[in-house]
């Protein structure tokens, strides 16, 4: 029997690079790896770096947004913090929630007049509101002249008034984008104007 080297050779190279491709198509994604890793600290109860693992990363998704919902209520920083990581999808599963995750649900649908209207069944609104319900609410203020609240805040104010000149010295949108991204990214603001 008469062994062609160069056949088996081709062969096994093809077999070697059919395995390299399905390897890469089913291994787990950054994402995958972190929203793995949050789920098992929630589950020791270590909410404090769950919250820590991947929060550089500009990537998500739903289970990932889902835990980190769920360690940032546990800490009770759900409207304090929230925008800061990437959010993904809708907000319509957490509206039905109630509370923090109502409130951020709202937010995240970007739905400013029914979370103006939900706002005061959770909070007396005043200077101690988390940081996002503040933004949102000058953002409100921006949009509607008729308004079911109006929530003033000197210093948020004047950062919103600063974003918007930003934005104005840019014609694109893109380049207003870029532009705001530097100092106002990680901001509700920012959420409403760009991203989604």
């Amino acid at each position: 029997m008469k062994v062609n080297f160069r056949r088996t050779w081709q062969i096994s190279l093809a077999m070697a690079v059919l395995m390299f491709i399905i390897g890469m198509a089913i291994a787990p994604s950054d994402v995958d790896l972190f929203a793995d890793k949050v789920e098992d600290l929630i589950a020791k109860g270590e909410y404090q770096e769950a919250l820590k693992v991947g929060d550089e990363s500009d990537k998500t998704n739903r289970k990932l947004l889902q835990l980190r919902m769920q360690a940032l209520d546990h800490e009770h920083l759900l409207g304090e913090r929230l925008f800061k990581y990437p959010i993904t999808g809708n907000g319509d599963e957490f509206i039905k929630k109630g509370g923090d995750y109502e409130l951020c649900g709202l937010l995240i649908n970007k739905d400013l007049d029914r979370f103006v209207e939900a706002l005061p069944r959770y909070y007396t609104i005043d200077k101690q509101l988390p940081r996002f319900y503040k933004e949102a609410l000058i953002q409100y203020n921006h949009l509607r002249s008729n308004r079911q609240v109006n929530y003033e805040d000197e210093v948020l104010e004047t950062d919103y008034q600063d974003m918007q000149r930003i934005e104005q010295q840019h014609s694109d949108r893109k380049a207003q984008q870029m532009a705001v991204f530097s100092q106002y990214e990680g901001t509700y603001w920012y959420f409403y104007a760009y991203l989604q």
